[in-house]
């Protein structure tokens, strides 16, 4: 029999920056739970680590010294065979329910009750609450929305609760050090963002696009019918960077993490009003070339936006509609491109390599695609990963070009190549092209030696001197940014571990 009380554990597997369960900590303690946040292992880039023993025990350690009565594990997908082996651990010496939560989670539902007590499917703000009391209060689950556990030798998948429609009535992330943990190799009783540069916070949730790849597939089908894509007011959003900024004093740049920053121009209006008057530091979007629209982005401009990051993904029109399910428009890519010259924004463009349909012809005109658009621009070039549940993984799997081998869970690919690198094992051929990709981004070498590399025979019969030349040429470019973040205030000894040693160099 689990003991009944109010203790509540939420442990964030390797997402220090993990928004949806700083939410969910922050509603259960505006409801008069003592919850406790512990954020085992933090994501470093191409080099995801599996816990030692020790971390383990202390996990185990902390959990016993809380006395909680319920568990909650969030997680992505590449983490699924270290979440199954945690709850294992921690269910062989305590009696507690685990709730596993996270979009695997709302993928996969079923199959992780072989592990887990209860699955929250979905948004879990609402949910957890009516969870968390009827754990506390030894009640039935029966009638609670947005969960799926056993009962009685069979599975109970409850009806979907509806998407939170008013997000401004949604308390904000904590920040202080209050009932936060950190384990990486020792315990520590801290909020691991303390010291962080960079505030990312959500304007809105859900997306309007349907890109076959990401998350919000999966949240669009469970969701059908119902209002996904969400905006928060403008007046909440200043509020929160406001309050978090007086418990983070090293910030110096905010980044809205929305999966597309797409507003109408009377909320655009109103922001960059409350904005600029009430925070006024640089801050930095993601955004879509479909909804281009140069008045706004001088509006935010003026504001403080900096950076604009896109996502280009290829050029070919057959890989963008028939793998990526995105419209593709080149001339609003350049329309975009020169528009965010003449505003003097910083731009990065996302690229989605190693996809094994792309045909040779279309990444060569990749190559002479970029090179046209006006620089300086960084890359952000990242290697296809199939996460399961979204319409890519099931459309690959039904045409027997992939096996479940390959998808994210029991694959674990995104553990050392999410974002590109030159060491990971590649044919000759991509990595060849990956690396000509690379150089479109360095504004001090001229157009036409990339050309010349690119349809150079005597380089792709000798790979090992245009890898040295990609991994050369990035490092200057790397050496530069450093250099700019440090001068900015934007450096850190978190940033530096994360990305600093040659594992984990990006490539941009």
């Amino acid at each position: 029999m689990s003991r009944l009380n109010n203790n509540i554990a939420l442990v964030s597997l390797y997402g220090v920056e993990n928004m949806g369960i700083r939410s969910i900590d922050s509603v259960l303690s505006q409801n008069g739970f003592n919850t406790h946040l512990i954020f085992f292992k933090k994501w470093v880039n191409n080099d995801i680590r599996y816990p030692r023993e020790e971390e383990v025990s202390l996990l185990k350690a902390l959990l016993h010294d809380l006395d909680v009565s319920l568990v909650g594990i969030s997680f992505t997908s590449p983490f699924l065979k270290i979440a199954r082996s945690l709850t294992e651990e921690i269910k062989r010496d305590f009696d507690f329910n685990v709730v596993w939560g996270g979009i695997h989670a709302t993928a996969s539902p079923k199959d992780c009750l072989d592990y887990c007590d209860i699955v929250c499917r979905g948004e879990g703000e609402e949910t957890m609450i009516e969870l968390a009391n009827a754990v506390k209060e030894g009640r039935s689950l029966e009638g609670i929305k947005g969960i799926c556990y056993r009962k009685e030798n069979r599975i109970v998948m409850s009806d979907m609760r509806k998407p939170i429609c008013d997000l401004d009535k949604l308390p904000f992330p904590d920040y202080t050090n209050k009932r936060k943990y950190f384990i990486e190799e020792r315990c520590e009783h801290k909020d691991p963002l303390r010291n962080a540069r960079e505030l990312r916070v959500l304007a809105s949730r859900g997306c309007p696009f349907n890109c076959s790849y990401c998350y919000n597939s999966i949240m669009k089908k469970i969701y059908k019918g119902s209002n996904y894509h969400r905006l928060r007011s403008p007046h909440s959003i200043v509020s929160e960077v406001k309050h978090s900024l007086g418990l983070l004093e090293k910030i110096k740049k905010i980044k809205f993490d929305d999966d597309t920053f797409i507003f109408p121009k009377e909320w655009i209006d109103k922001f960059c009003a409350l904005y600029t008057k009430d925070v006024g530091l640089p801050f930095e979007i993601l955004f879509n070339v479909q909804c281009l629209d140069k008045e706004n982005l001088r509006k935010l401009r003026d504001a403080g936006l900096k950076k604009v990051q896109v996502g280009i993904q290829t050029i070919s029109h057959l890989e963008s509609g028939r793998d990526y399910n995105r419209k593709l428009s080149l001339e609003k890519i350049r329309d975009f491109a020169l528009i965010a010259k003449e505003l003097n924004l910083d731009v990065v463009y996302d690229i989605i390599l190693d996809n094994p349909q792309s045909e040779f012809k279309d990444k060569i005109a990749l190559v002479e695609f970029l090179i046209t658009l006006p620089k300086p621009f960084d890359l952000f070039l990242y290697s296809l990963t199939v996460f399961p549940g979204t319409e890519m993984c099931e459309r690959l799997l039904r045409d027997g070009l992939i096996g479940q081998k390959d998808v994210e869970g029991e694959a674990t690919k995104s553990f050392h190549q999410f974002r590109l690198s030159f060491s990971y094992p590649r044919s000759k051929e991509e990595l060849y092209l990956a690396c000509v990709i690379s150089l479109t981004s360095k504004s001090f070498l001229p157009r036409r030696l990339i050309l010349i590399v690119l349809r150079s025979r005597f380089l792709k019969k000798h790979l090992l001197l245009i890898k040295w030349f990609a991994i050369a040429a990035n490092q200057v470019k790397l050496f530069c940014i450093f250099i700019k973040m440090i001068i900015n205030g934007e450096m850190s000894l978190w940033k530096f571990q994360e990305y600093g040693t040659p594992k984990r160099f990006l490539i941009q």
